[in-house]
């Protein structure tokens, strides 16, 4: 069991770090009688502190600024307090949705919002959660600290499946001016300068929450990480829907830990070695994309089955998640590309990773996006054999077919124009097979694909690649300059053969898809009740295992032979 250590001396009551020890519940001079977890029946909790001070605590979330005493959200402690089973008490957070706006406009010149969606109070399971801070005769404020508690039943739907509460001031989350899960200012709109607030990007658009993991099964759970984290918004249009990706980031600087090491965080992240991930900067929270209230498993199975190819995968788990005490849905807890985890699974030094992510630098210096554009060039150049046999000199052929072999037999229709991302060492490390400034493909955002959309339908991939609306995207370019070499061709015919000999036979994608599907369909049946979604799980995963029954005569008795016959 891992609990993380941070310390700090807090100033004032804005202040959101919180510390937690090696014996969580009893912070800086300020006590809980039971720790975060999963209780049996309702508990009087006892909260003791220092003598001389008061003790001020809060049940949404916020700070517990004794000014803003308004004995329902944020009170003053004196008694113990009942921790009960809250499901089908008023909504706090998501009620917001209605007033704050979690959805895009309805006149959004971007097109129609999803149907906005306000739950019930009973569609919206609960915890309590207590966040506390003693205060002083001189109204000095000392550390904070922050637990969840689950009753009863709460969990018996979830199996084993890690639970994470997420608590964060909600101004962060709901603020007009300042939060992020909201449209913000009623000018704007999704492709406005500014944006939606959900829609904006980067450090200033990050803010503070407290992350704790919880991890049993549905009769007993513990807190096995805890820890202030940085969070953000994520994803493309999937921004638009009630429940939002975020990315989630380590740091110091927000009074929690700067690296998650030692832990062995996500099941099934792998190093390059075949060794176990242990080391995390960052993560995401992903709602599924394109598969949000589908199945949210068809980017997961896709990149379970490709991950022994040469590229880089990102392994994933469900992982059920409340905010400020609210069921938020379940979340694909997954790997986050960055700097930061190409050193870790390469063994690189990640102040030598250059990034290129969807069409702009990620990782690296403004000089370096010379050296994409030198590799890109190889689109406009005649693709002889010596040409060819350069363009292999900067770029990992092997990483390059399987990449290319994938996206084309799952057929990826927000690919290859949208969803890349690529790097390289900036300078040679020697001993290093990942040093050696050759670029690499790095796998993500998958699930436009297998006929998501489609009833499973099979349609040609080269076709829409290389004659449909994104065939002059840059990277269409270079693929369909790379096609006019025989050596290419015969390789690229063998990396899709492979797929269809090995990674997507039926005696391996049919298993890991009824794995899949055997523990997202219980999750489904909640997310769908708090969310009002499609309820169409098991329609959809029939449709993924048609589209990956159907594809193999296709690609064999029709695509292989018209594109890459010599």
């Amino acid at each position: 069991m891992l609990f993380v250590a941070a310390f700090f001396l807090a100033a004032s009551c804005s202040d959101e770090k919180v510390v937690v020890d090696n014996n969580p519940g009893q912070v800086k001079g300020l006590g809980f009688s039971h720790k975060s977890g999963l209780y049996p029946s309702s508990f009087s909790l006892t909260l003791t502190s220092e003598e001389g001070t008061e003790i001020y605590y809060s049940i949404d979330g916020s700070v517990p600024d004794p000014k803003k005493i308004d004995g329902k959200r944020i009170l003053k402690y004196n008694s113990p307090i009942n921790v009960k089973d809250r499901n089908g008490e008023p909504n706090i957070l998501s009620v917001r949705a209605n007033t704050e706006k979690f959805y895009m406009a309805p006149d959004d010149p971007r097109g129609s919002p999803p149907t906005p969606y306000y739950p019930s109070d009973d569609q919206v399971p609960k915890a309590t959660v207590i966040r506390a801070a003693a205060i002083n005769s001189n109204g000095s404020k000392g550390a904070e600290v922050i637990l969840t508690y689950f009753i009863g039943s709460n969990l018996a739907n979830y199996s084993n499946n890690p639970i994470m509460s997420l608590v964060t001031e909600p101004r962060n989350l709901i603020d007009t001016q300042y939060g992020i899960y909201v449209r913000g200012p009623s000018d704007r709109r999704w492709n406005s300068n500014p944006s939606y607030n959900f829609c904006m990007r980067g450090e200033d658009w990050e803010r503070i929450a407290f992350m704790e993991l919880l991890i049993g099964d549905t009769k007993s759970r513990s807190a096995h990480l805890s820890t202030n984290v940085g969070i953000r918004i994520r994803g493309g249009w999937s921004r638009d829907r009630g429940q939002k990706s975020f990315n989630v980031y380590f740091r110091s600087e927000h009074g929690g830990i700067n690296n998650l090491k030692n832990y062995k965080f996500i099941p099934g992240a792998e190093k390059s070695n075949g060794q176990p991930v242990d080391t995390y900067k960052s993560f995401m929270l992903r709602n599924g994309g394109n598969d949000t209230e589908q199945t949210k498993l068809y980017d997961v199975l896709i990149q379970n089955l490709l991950k022994d190819r040469n590229f880089a995968t990102q392994a994933s788990v469900p992982c059920v998640t409340y905010i400020n005490g609210e069921y938020w849905g379940f979340y694909n807890l997954q790997e986050r590309y960055s700097d930061n985890h190409t050193e870790y699974k390469y063994g690189v030094n990640r102040n030598n990773v250059i990034s290129y992510d969807n069409g702009s630098l990620d990782d690296g210096t403004p000089a370096d996006e010379s050296l994409y554009w030198a590799m890109m060039d190889y689109r406009n150049k005649n693709m002889d054999n010596d040409t060819y046999a350069e363009f292999c000199k900067i770029f990992d052929i092997e990483s390059f077919l399987d990449y290319w072999a994938a996206g084309i037999y799952i057929n990826n229709q927000d690919w290859p124009h949208n969803n890349f991302r690529l790097w390289r060492t900036r300078d040679l490390e020697p001993g290093n097979p990942y040093g050696d400034n050759k670029w690499r493909y790095q796998l993500f955002d998958t699930e436009f694909s297998m006929g998501i959309y489609d009833g499973g339908a099979v349609r040609d991939p080269f076709n829409a690649i290389l004659n449909g609306e994104n065939k002059n995207h840059p990277n269409n370019q270079l693929f369909a300059n790379l096609m006019k070499n025989a050596s290419f061709r015969q390789q690229l015919r063998a990396a899709i053969i492979e797929l269809h000999d090995a990674n997507f036979h039926p005696d391996k994608f049919g298993p890991e898809l009824d794995r899949l599907a055997n523990i997202y369909r219980p999750l489904m049946i909640d997310y769908n009740e708090r969310f009002n979604s499609w309820r169409t799980f098991d329609n959809n995963v029939n449709n993924a295992r048609k589209y990956l029954n159907d594809i193999r005569g296709k690609m064999v008795n029709e695509y292989l032979p018209k594109y890459l016959s010599n």
